[in-house]
């Protein structure tokens, strides 16, 4: 007969959970106060690089002050990326990563160094976005905050990634999305601890945003009509398309660094060098294309525009994209990934409509479609991509056909092989430890239990745990089970293991897949 203490928890908000939502108050308000002096700098910047780059085809000579400032901004983000590599590139795989337990970062370097150089970058029109800067930022800050209050283990990463949450909310006005994001691509469960504190932080971060920015979503894209059910045949061939292209674009994602890499003529920390210098004549001729999309976007939802016109805006916005990002640069693809997403939605929808088939006035759906669709082929993250374009343009009705249109871009993508990016460039950061064998420090870990994964429904003596994991406590409903060997796990049932500090990130993976049955290539 199992053996058990029921919790003194009550049915009201417990304790604990107020003290976290206190905490995740003050990340939130932080982290908003941050982000949106930083995007309010990225909007001055590039305000100041389009002018620039404008003048130039009129006034020759301000060219040569766009190329030393361009060289002198790639010597100044190189030398930051060198002397604190950890803030190259978006910063997700960072945070994951540090989230996983696989790596440490300094939070005071990586907040001001990301901070300067990710305005910096952004400024200059480039094809990347700020939100995961804002994400690796928000996780700077929660870090610190965590360092004051001298958090450890389990609370600590709670911390970062309240922090990490905060950090796509206020970039994005997007506090479910925020909350999501971490949900779904970092800790991949959602427990109630988790979810109150991201949530917390992101509708902190959020007030803070919109004092600042307003209230209006960050892409505000209206259409006039919703697709009908007759006209959902329409959304495989685009469900298709996107699943394919996002699967290259992700591709090129993991390998462009590694072609940087046979560049010698120059040393790695100034390959920032090359998209800098690159962006300036596509600023002077093709100026609707620079920054991480939004401008470019708009564009597409208030005008209709050529398939050829459109088709080079993509190869374009593909190409250098990509160019941009294995640079190491400091920016981050999701706003890019959703240029993509847009710019296949409206040249599907311009030829649908050439065909007869699609009326003019439901062109914008597509292109709202084609954004979720995309941002869920390349991430593997479906419920963060429903929830982020819903709360970017403003609007719930086009949830079914959206919805679908997702599944089958998901699908494509998953099909071809594609791996969840964010979890692919974490892993390639570290080197896992895998020892426990230590007197050193220890950590908790918490791990749900799926139905029909080997753990479910056996005794705690029958499971063959990884070598020096302690099952400490199993948490039930509101019930807190203290285990022995005869006690039967059950389907959502929480584990919770005592396990060494240096070893959490391999522990998470080895547990998590033995008691969901699941492994960490599922997106």
């Amino acid at each position: 007969m199992e053996e058990m203490e029921v919790v003194a928890k009550p049915h009201w908000l417990a304790l604990a959970n107020l003290k976290f939502v206190g905490i995740s108050a003050v990340i939130g308000i932080t982290t908003g106060g941050v982000i949106s002096v930083f995007r309010v700098l990225i909007e001055h910047g590039l305000q100041f690089s389009t002018h620039l780059y404008q003048t130039i085809p009129h006034h020759w000579q301000n060219l040569w002050i766009a190329i030393p400032l361009a060289l002198l901004l790639a010597i100044v983000v190189g030398l930051l990326v060198k002397s604190e590599p950890s803030i190259s590139g978006s910063g997700i795989p960072q945070v994951e990563a540090q989230l996983a337990g696989n790596l440490e970062m300094n939070w005071i370097q990586v907040l001001w160094k990301k901070f300067v150089a990710g305005v910096l970058t952004n400024s200059t029109g480039v094809f990347m976005g700020r939100e995961g800067p804002s994400i690796q930022l928000g996780g700077a800050v929660g870090q610190g905050i965590a360092a004051g209050l001298k958090q450890q283990g389990g609370t600590r990463r709670l911390s970062i990634a309240t922090g990490a949450a905060a950090g796509l909310s206020a970039t994005f006005s997007a506090p479910l999305a925020g909350t999501f994001f971490v949900l779904e691509g970092v800790y991949r469960n959602f427990q109630p601890t988790i979810w109150l504190s991201c949530l917390t932080g992101a509708l902190c971060s959020n007030f803070v945003s919109e004092n600042v920015f307003g209230l209006a979503p960050v892409l505000p894209i209206t259409y006039q009509k919703l697709l009908q059910p007759v006209m959902y045949w329409q959304l495989l061939p685009l469900g298709l398309a996107l699943g394919i292209l996002g699967h290259f674009y992700n591709l090129g994602l993991l390998n462009f660094p590694a072609w940087y890499s046979k560049i010698k003529l120059i040393p790695s920390w100034l390959y920032c060098a090359i998209p800098l210098l690159l962006i300036i004549p596509i600023g002077m001729y093709f100026p609707a294309t620079t920054g991480g999309g939004s401008k470019i976007i708009m564009l597409l939802a208030t005008h209709h525009y050529a398939v050829l016109l459109i088709l080079a805006w993509l190869a374009l916005r593909f190409s250098f994209g990509l160019v941009s990002y294995g640079a190491g640069l400091p920016g981050g693809f999701f706003m890019p990934i959703l240029t993509i997403g847009a710019l296949i939605g409206a040249g599907y929808g311009t030829i649908m409509h050439q065909l007869v088939f699609l009326p003019t006035n439901l062109m914008n759906n597509l292109i709202i479609f084609g954004m979720a669709g995309c941002l869920t082929a390349v991430c593997k993250a479906p419920f963060t991509s429903i929830i982020l374009i819903t709360e970017l343009v403003g609007s719930t009705r086009n949830f079914m056909s959206l919805t679908i249109v997702v599944l089958i871009a998901y699908l494509t993508a998953d099909l071809m092989g594609t791996q969840p990016i964010y979890q692919v460039l974490s892993e390639r950061l570290t080197s896992i430890k895998r020892y426990i064998d230590s007197l050193e420090a220890t950590d908790q870990l918490q791990v749900p239990v799926f139905g029909f994964s080997e753990v479910a429904n056996q005794q705690v003596q029958d499971v063959k745990w990884p070598e020096n994991t302690i099952l400490i406590t199993i948490k039930r409903g509101n019930l807190t089970i203290l285990p022995h060997g005869s006690t039967v796990i059950k389907p959502g049932d929480t584990l919770i293991f005592l396990v060494h500090k240096d070893a959490v990130g391999y522990l998470y993976k080895e547990l998590r897949q033995m008691a969901t049955n699941q492994t960490d290539d599922l997106g």
